[in-house]
């Protein structure tokens, strides 16, 4: 299990964009949506991706496609 880079909770999301990625528990993740810094080139780090829908919800940002 990989840890979050910020606060060492179970990982979420990998932020490719990043280098070397990091990676960051939901809760981290969460913070930088609302802080308007979201991630949007990620890899979920398992099948269900809750960051989605928090992304989705939380940000102008556009998410991409494929």
């Amino acid at each position: 299990m990989v840890n979050c880079a910020q606060c060492s909770a179970p990982a979420a999301i990998e932020d490719l964009d990043e280098q070397p990625p990091q990676a960051w528990c939901l809760g981290c993740a969460t913070a930088l949506v609302r802080a308007g810094d979201p991630v949007v080139n990620y890899r979920p780090f398992e099948d269900r991706d809750e960051y989605a829908r928090v992304l989705a919800g939380g940000s102008t940002a556009v998410l991409p496609f494929g």
